[in-house]
């Protein structure tokens, strides 16, 4: 049985370290991309509760999201986003299944299974016409991809064990009329137990742990192999051979510009490193490619990163994301958000987010970023580094549409150019500034982020990197202007709240403070 986990052996261990300590860090200075490249921002278009109960009656247009998404495609791109990560489109266990509970991943909403033709947000039609919608928008769509696990078997059959024993199991998946329409090897057989490691409960539903099929061993996954429902096996190359059709499928049939990959670190690594290269390999287009590898340490991160190699893939920031967690609860220190997470380590393979489906559920024991959310989504989309996610749930849903909107425009209009520290960041406050672009008029701007609850307005000396210049506060949260001296320093301020405690500065002499001014 191969062992799985960070077990790897001595030499890969060194190895690893090795790539780790030598990967280059951003410096300031660097050669900047050109200003149409310099702001990526994604917008995930989903959240667990989307169009069910109390969500359906407040958001109704929100129960048909593909067609949402082609009504709002041009709002979209005006507000500054270039992509959508799109929820698992393929045919769930029922109706209302978010994604993830996977069955036929070819039924896009197309054929009449478990009890429905459409899944949860449309027909497979209506997919395509929001795809297209989007796309001549100028937006990206990356597709969630579920490759770890299958739910809603068909039938059960006797699965040998190890032991000799057998065990009752639903794993024969012999439906599924998208696979059967799209995939050329159908007809060779359906999904039986062999197309999987192991199961963690019997036919009648009782809970056995995860347990591993008789031939079988678990999958070399940088984490344990087993998360949950049927665990597909990726060294059956029948099975690897049809997930790489069905990913070049979706770039082809749908036309999507990169994935998102859902439980990555469970997911056997050499079938995913062949995966990407071969689905990348079907298309012109440079995939976008951003994995769900949850660890809230950096190390483990950088780790996995270098089991890929050049391989151009991004991991989405979870220690970041335990920063605004202290955050939140008023614990941290504002000094450290200047190293914090994978972002100021792997500049280019951070995905910075806030909160997503499942830090933010219903009925979970999830934690969400509940106090100080501004804050945190001021500090990651004005950074020059990483690429940033908004949450549909925070911008649409969650009251906070209006301040949400004034960070978007701030990172659109005036977030470029090198990024500089504050001299003077100490534990209660944080400065963080964009020295501008002269190809972007006006741009630049300096970050004032609180973590107190004084009510206070707190004042720093910081260098804008632009002398002379008058800048005002784009939130609004403090009225005042500020001139900076020939050095380019100014007394740039912050209100030590809770609910006001994040200041963008920009120059005055923008567009838009001039249309104010009128």
């Amino acid at each position: 049985m191969r062992r799985t986990g960070l077990k790897k052996g001595v030499l890969v261990f060194l190895l690893i370290i090795a790539f780790v300590l030598s990967s280059r860090i951003f410096a300031i200075g660097e050669e900047y991309p050109t200003p149409e490249e310099q702001n990526p921002l994604i917008l995930q278009t989903f959240y667990w509760e989307m169009g069910t109960g109390e969500y359906a009656r407040k958001f109704p247009a929100e129960k048909d999201l593909w067609r949402l998404l082609t009504k709002r495609a041009p709002d979209f791109a005006e507000l500054g986003f270039t992509a959508l990560w799109l929820p698992p489109a393929g045919k769930g266990t029922n109706r209302m299944d978010v994604g993830y509970g996977i069955y036929d991943p070819w039924d896009l909403g197309e054929f009449n299974q478990k009890g429905t033709v459409r899944t949860k947000y449309g027909t497979k039609d209506e997919l395509i016409e929001a795809i297209a919608a989007l796309q001549r928008c100028g937006l990206q769509v990356y597709y969630d991809a579920v490759l770890n696990q299958r739910l809603g078997a068909d039938r059960t059959e006797k699965v040998p064990l190890p032991g000799g024993e057998t065990l009752e199991t639903w794993t024969i998946f012999s439906g599924m009329k998208g696979r059967n329409k799209y995939y050329d090897q159908a007809a060779e057989g359906d999904w039986n137990w062999q197309c999987f490691d192991g199961i963690d409960v019997d036919a009648r539903g009782n809970s056995i742990g995860p347990t591993l099929f008789a031939g079988k061993s678990w999958d070399q996954s940088f984490d344990q192999d087993y998360l949950l429902g049927c665990d597909v096996d990726y060294q059956n190359e029948k099975v690897v051979e049809e997930a790489i059709a069905w990913g070049k499928w979706l770039v082809q049939e749908l036309g999507v510009d990169g994935f998102r990959l859902d439980a990555a670190k469970h997911i056997d690594t050499p079938f995913l490193k062949r995966w990407l290269d071969e689905v990348q390999a079907s298309t012109d287009k440079e995939l976008f490619i951003m994995a769900e590898v949850w660890y809230s340490n950096t190390m483990s991160l950088q780790f996995y990163l270098a089991l890929f190699n050049e391989q151009k893939i991004k991991l989405f920031d979870f220690p970041l994301r335990e920063q605004f967690g202290l955050l939140r609860d008023g614990r941290l220190n504002m000094n450290s958000l200047g190293s914090a997470g994978l972002v100021n380590k792997r500049t280019d393979h951070a995905v910075t987010f806030i909160d997503n489906h499942d830090t933010f559920r219903d009925g979970l024991a999830s934690t969400p970023i509940s106090k100080r959310k501004c804050q945190a989504y001021a500090y990651i989309l004005t950074r020059a580094e990483g690429y940033p996610v908004v949450f549909w749930r925070d911008l649409y849903n969650n009251g906070l549409y209006d301040e949400m909107v004034k960070i978007i425009q701030a990172r659109k209009d005036f977030a470029y150019g090198p990024g500089y520290e504050g001299e003077l960041n100490d534990p209660k406050v944080y400065a963080y500034v964009r020295a501008g672009l002269v190809e972007v008029e006006g741009s630049g701007l300096v970050l004032m982020l609180s973590s107190g609850e004084s009510q206070q307005t707190i004042e720093k000396r910081v260098n804008a990197r632009k002398p002379n210049t008058v800048y005002y506060d784009f939130t609004g949260n403090i009225k005042q202007e500020v001139q900076t001296d020939h050095e380019g320093y100014g007394i740039f301020k912050v209100r030590d709240s809770a609910e006001q405690g994040w200041s963008i500065w920009v120059p005055a002499a923008h567009a838009s403070y001039l249309n104010i001014t009128k």
